[in-house]
């Protein structure tokens, strides 16, 4: 069940469905102070079919709008980064029985900065569900598509040269 939240956009807040539990909301003026001082912790998520076709998303909000993205999300108190990963394939319509972990990658913005964990999800199962609020359509491509976000394209390329390596997927394994 999804619950009415405010989300930041520039200085406005607006409203949005969120699958966020609203006792693990904090005040946005206490929000706005956190990421001003420290960077937030995101999981982005490479969902790869069999075909080792990925899913991209055409993103709607900033700081990454008009451009093709993975999808991902925040970091929720007390929440693992397997627990995380699974609440956004389920807020997007997936499944996946196999996760690894790509790598870290520090993201910094204009106003604020984002420590992102990049995961792989093999074994998707599921149709992908747009939100309307982050993203407006999902498609699966076999190769980078044009308008790539820059964050994104470095996370799919370190996917795409370790996930070659048989004793790499072993060890980088965590669900």
């Amino acid at each position: 069940m999804y619950i009415e939240a405010f989300r930041a956009k520039g200085d406005a807040m607006i409203s949005a469905k969120t699958s966020v539990p609203q006792e693990q909301w904090i005040s946005s003026s206490l929000w706005r102070k956190v990421i001003n001082v420290m960077p937030i912790p995101c999981v982005d998520i490479i969902f790869q079919r069999e075909d080792r076709s990925i899913l991209y998303g055409w993103r709607l909000i900033n700081p990454y709008n008009n451009v093709w993205a993975l999808p991902g999300g925040r970091i929720l108190y007390r929440e693992n980064i397997t627990q995380c990963a699974h609440r956004i394939a389920r807020h997007y319509g997936l499944r996946f029985r196999e996760l690894h972990l790509v790598g870290i990658f520090p993201v910094n913005f204009p106003k604020r900065s984002d420590i992102t964990i990049a995961v792989a999800a093999l074994k998707v199962s599921g149709q992908p569900r747009v939100d309307r609020f982050e993203f407006s359509r999902f498609a699966w491509f076999k190769t980078d598509p044009r308008r790539l976000a820059t964050n994104y394209r470095r996370m799919v390329t370190k996917w795409t040269q370790v996930s070659k390596s048989a004793d790499f997927l072993k060890h980088s394994r965590i669900l």
